[in-house]
């Protein structure tokens, strides 16, 4: 088979935006906006429950003392987090574990608080919205691709396979579909990133022209920054693998090589919506309540909400156990 036309036959399964040049092939997308960068809020650090350096109360606390000015109970979503039983906070927890899902998640379907929230006299910085947002999603309906790698010996290091992969692009990114999120590690850890833009290219083979040899450059949102940053700072990776084809140019099947061999997704999903805490999980803060961080995160800068019992903020935030001079 001619190689121009059997590049343009694979790239026909593909998308309509692919570009076609020569013997080669090349495919790109981005998604706009990008998912917004976040912290990463590490379970060992315990910025949710203890807050930062800086910044005190913590953002779990502020949440109580706005849930009690509604509704005149301690919802108690600090005192949860706060127990290492939960395992959400825990000084012994690995160094890597924290809520980069849940932030990976909220990036993608939520808009960036972008300004500081006053509700009932309660300040939330955009920096406890976002954390509030992270808890939330914790927690979400999604499509998953490919296994974890728990660090068993039945476990596949070289899944998530490039063929797959490479088709998650064209589905979601390519087609401006979706950002998709990745576990960019393909060990036992876990690292999730929302995946933004893409740019591919490939050639065939010199003596085969069932194999196309294939370089892809990925753009993920970063969670390497303050709790307080706004907008989007990222970070690219290269991958390399190869993608075999049958006789009428389909992909069958693929493998990843030289350093992606080892640095390539373990898996990939993709967020569609929140999702209810089953009963007796500690996959999200089950003393959070969505209408609640709602009313926290949209509407206007300030926002008077009290439930009509007269009490003012003072005396609503001090019956959380918290001082006044402390917030304001």
């Amino acid at each position: 088979m001619n190689k121009t036309l059997l590049i343009v036959l694979v790239l026909s399964l593909f998308s309509p935006l692919v570009a076609v040049a020569a013997d080669d092939g090349s495919a790109s997308g981005e998604i706009k906006p990008a998912p917004w960068s976040g912290d990463w809020w590490s379970r060992k650090k315990g910025f949710m429950v203890k807050g930062w350096p800086g910044h005190s109360p913590s953002p779990l606390e502020r949440y109580d003392a706005f849930v009690q000015s509604r509704t005149g109970k301690n919802p108690g979503a600090h005192a949860w987090e706060s127990n290492p039983r939960n395992a959400h906070y825990n000084p012994n927890a690995e160094n890597w574990e924290g809520h980069c899902n849940g932030w990976s998640a909220a990036s993608m379907l939520t808009p960036e608080p972008r300004k500081k929230h006053v509700r009932n006299g309660i300040v939330f910085e955009t920096s406890d919205q976002k954390a509030i947002l992270s808890e939330l999603y914790m927690n979400t309906y999604c499509k998953f691709y490919g296994n974890r790698n728990w660090g068993k010996s039945n476990d596949d290091p070289d899944d998530i396979y490039p063929d797959e992969f490479h088709r998650l692009l064209m589905e979601y990114i390519a087609s401006g579909k979706s950002a998709m999120i990745c576990d960019t590690s393909w060990d036992n850890q876990v690292w999730n990133f929302p995946m933004f833009k893409f740019e591919s290219s490939w050639s065939t083979g010199w003596f085969d022209d069932s194999k196309l040899k294939v370089k892809t450059t990925v753009y993920y949102a970063d969670d390497g920054v303050k709790p307080d940053f706004l907008g989007t700072k990222w970070f690219s990776t290269t991958y390399t693998y190869n993608l075999f084809l049958d006789g009428n140019g389909n992909i069958i099947e693929g493998e990843w090589t030289g350093s992606s061999s080892r640095n390539h997704p373990d898996f990939v999903w993709v967020p569609t919506g929140d999702a209810p805490n089953p009963p007796n999980s500690n996959q999200e803060n089950p003393c959070l309540d969505p209408k609640f961080v709602k009313e926290i995160v949209d509407g206007p800068e300030t926002q008077d909400l009290r439930d009509g019992t007269g009490r003012t903020p003072d005396m609503v935030i001090m019956e959380a156990g918290l001082n006044p001079q402390d917030i304001f």
